[in-house]
């Protein structure tokens, strides 16, 4: 038993200083670098390309196999220039031989050196990448790999790649990208197996250069398909026009970043974003990543300064009220699939409102349901004119956004509880918007002083500018409040109607408030005309007529009563034309006709005004014979403070014309010519007076 295992010991011997003699031998008389042209030649022919081995061939295979290979070039494609579709510095890989025999691959360095690769795609669509001639390969079905996956035991040293760099260009899109400086080290890892894992590299694009500089441990789970990368820490550094700010530097960590690719999942926890002084957190998740993906999660920003960020941005806004933009934050809950991309469960908060709801697309369409608690819109108009009041912006200043209404396709609403806009407060807002191919459709209601108003604003985007139709409507509005508001003053009381069906063309809302054109019509029942008392101003001019002493004016502050006032009317440019006014007033019935100018904010009118008997007109002595008489009243300037001329001169000749009208006309049944004729000098006498 004993010369049997001597025996097998002494074969066995020999049989492993055979294979060391063998591989020594291989060794030191066979040279890779005398089959170049055959290496070459295969390439050649599998590729259509032309490799070209610069450096020297190395191959040793004790105590380990060492493969290692010099500079070298991959020529490129025909058509696409003279630069080398690929070419390295060197690489080599070593990989020890007797783990081999127990199905033990321990890699003790992979290595890449100088890696160059140029990409192109033609203005026609061909790419360089494309290889000529080869026999398609069919890949393991998933159970072989996963099996050989499984019995596979793997140990990798470390994997180095450096100073790489991939360059980009895309004719037919006009663009040019370049990955360059590209370093990466991993070492110490195995299938399951947690490594650190180190990266940097530059991008750099015809806008952008970014370096970036990345630092994790890695898990690799190569026979059932699952990845994970831990403790990521990725620091970015850009600069150029396409990088927000123009220069600055951004931070993106996660605590794990884990993906199944067999059961299409993907996992993101704790992701931290740090960019222009914004701390943006939150998590996600993916499902069916590559049949049909569907990503849910969250995300936070905490409280940032928007003033601050737009000027990051290079972008500088000018508001009515210079604290406004000073606070935000925004919340929400993510969601996508292939027909969506949602923000649901959004709160964003600005300065002192908070909005809440939904937003986002479904296929191209944006979506969005917003109610906002409170929100002055003034605030954050454009400063006001010189001259205009300090707390309120200039609606004139305001641009249509034309680009985004041309391209906008949307359906949503917006709902606030109570908004200051235009200096005018309106409760329980909505604002109902669809837009598709350059027309929008936007149906605003509130509730407004007492009463409502609703209706519906369209826009269809042409050229450089907008036409607009608006058709509105306000019914039972307390217009003491809505005029104390709109204008700062007190001009009238009562309860208002009005209705608007108008259009106008422009780029900005002052050149749509010049442009009006279209019919208005208004009512004002149960009111008052403030600041004027019209029965005192009629009092004191026939009192000067009459060259008397003015009247003592009542106590209080000067008003006149109206029963009620309507008037319809034309529009056009911004000027309103009307020849239906008519006022209802306890001592006087006025009827007439004018123009009211939008743009300049003017007034002139001419309306005749007759007196109705009644306690007012009884009242005064000096005033109770002008019951059914008719005065002439002009009235004009500013629409917020007119002035009222009355024209007793006037009224005094229109009855004296008719008293010898009517002298005549008697006379004319006797057919007394002479009388007639006497008549008639003495009433073109009366005219010449009255007209000089």
């Amino acid at each position: 038993m004993g010369r049997i295992v001597k025996l097998i010991a002494i074969v066995g011997g020999a049989v492993v200083l055979l294979f060391v003699v063998a591989i020594v031998a291989l060794t030191m008389f066979f040279d890779p670098n005398a089959y170049k042209e055959e290496i070459s030649a295969a390439v050649e022919q599998s590729t259509g390309r032309q490799l070209t081995l610069e450096g020297d061939l190395e191959l040793d295979v004790f105590p380990g196999i060492r493969i290692a290979v010099g500079e070298a070039t991959l020529s490129n494609a025909a058509g696409f220039g003279a630069e080398p579709f690929a070419r390295i510095d060197g690489a080599s890989l070593a990989v020890g031989l007797l783990p081999l025999l127990s199905r033990r691959v321990e890699i003790g360095e992979a290595r890449l050196d100088g890696l160059v690769l140029n990409l192109e795609r033609s203005a026609t669509g061909d790419s360089n990448w494309q290889m000529d001639g080869g026999a398609a390969t069919t890949p393991a079905s998933d159970d072989q790999a996963s099996a050989d996956g499984t019995e596979l035991d793997l140990d990798v040293g470390a994997i180095v790649v450096a100073d790489a760099e991939i360059n980009w260009n895309d004719a037919a899109a006009s663009t040019s990208w370049q990955l360059g400086n590209f370093n990466m080290d991993a070492s110490g890892f195995g299938p399951g197996v947690a490594f650190p894992l180190d990266l940097e590299f530059t991008l750099a694009g015809d806008s952008i250069d970014v370096a970036v500089d990345a630092s994790m441990d890695a898990t690799l789970g190569l026979a059932d398909n699952v990845y994970r990368l831990d403790s990521v820490d990725v620091g970015i550094a850009g600069s150029g026009s396409a990088w927000p700010g123009g220069e600055g530097e951004a931070n993106l960590s996660l605590s794990a970043l884990a993906a199944n690719l067999e059961a299409e999942t993907l996992d993101l926890e704790d992701l931290e974003f740090e960019i222009l002084g914004l701390n943006i957190s939150g998590s996600l998740s993916g499902t069916r990543l590559f049949s049909n993906l569907t990503l849910a999660g969250a995300i936070e920003i905490e409280d940032f300064d928007p003033s601050g960020l737009l000027n990051e941005l290079g972008t500088e806004i000018e508001t009515a009220d210079p604290d406004v933009l000073a606070n935000a934050s925004i919340a929400a809950d993510l969601a996508y699939d292939a027909n969506r991309m949602m923000l649901e469960d959004l709160t964003l908060v600005l300065d002192d409102s908070e909005l809440v709801g939904e937003l986002g697309y479904v296929g191209d369409s944006l979506r969005f349901d917003l109610a906002i608690n409170e929100i002055n819109l003034d605030r954050y108009l454009p400063p006001p004119a010189e001259g205009a009041a300090d707390d309120e912006g200039s609606l004139d200043e305001v641009d249509l956004p034309l680009d985004a209404l041309r391209t906008l396709n949307a359906n949503g609403r917006i709902a606030i509880a109570q908004t200051q806009f235009s200096g005018l407060t309106m409760s329980d807002v909505e604002f109902s918007l669809t837009a598709a191919n350059g027309r929008v459709a936007l149906q605003p209601r509130a509730g407004l002083y007492g009463g409502t108003f609703g209706g519906e604003i369209g826009v269809v985007v042409e050229g450089s500018s907008a036409n607009l139709t608006i058709d509105q409507s306000l019914s039972g509005v307390d217009s003491a409040l809505l005029v104390n508001d709109l204008l700062d003053g007190e001009l009238v009381s009562g309860t208002l109607d009005l209705n608007m069906d108008l259009s106008a063309a422009g780029a900005n809302l002052g050149d749509v408030r010049r442009q009006l054109d279209g019919d208005v019509s208004f009512s004002l029942a149960d009111g008052a005309w403030e600041g004027v008392d019209m029965w005192y101003e009629l009092r004191r001019a026939r009192a000067v007529f009459d060259r008397r002493d003015a009247p003592q004016r009542a106590a209080g502050a000067p008003r006149t009563p109206i029963s009620e006032v309507s008037m319809s009317g034309v529009l056009s440019d911004g000027v309103m034309t009307s020849r239906d006014l008519r006022a209802d007033l306890d001592f006087m019935t006025a009827t007439g006709g004018g123009t009211l100018n939008l743009v300049e904010d003017t007034i002139d009118f001419d309306v005749v005004a007759i007196f109705v008997d009644g306690e007012t007109l009884q009242s005064d002595p000096d005033m109770v014979d002008l019951a059914g008489d008719e005065l002439p009243l002009s009235i004009s300037g500013a629409a917020s403070a007119p002035s009222v001329r009355p024209d007793f001169s006037a009224m005094v000749r229109a009855e004296a014309e008719e008293a010898l009208q009517q002298e005549l006309e008697e006379r004319l049944d006797e057919e007394d010519r002479e009388e007639i004729n006497e008549l008639e000098e003495r009433l073109e006498g009366l005219r010449n007076i009255f007209d000089r």
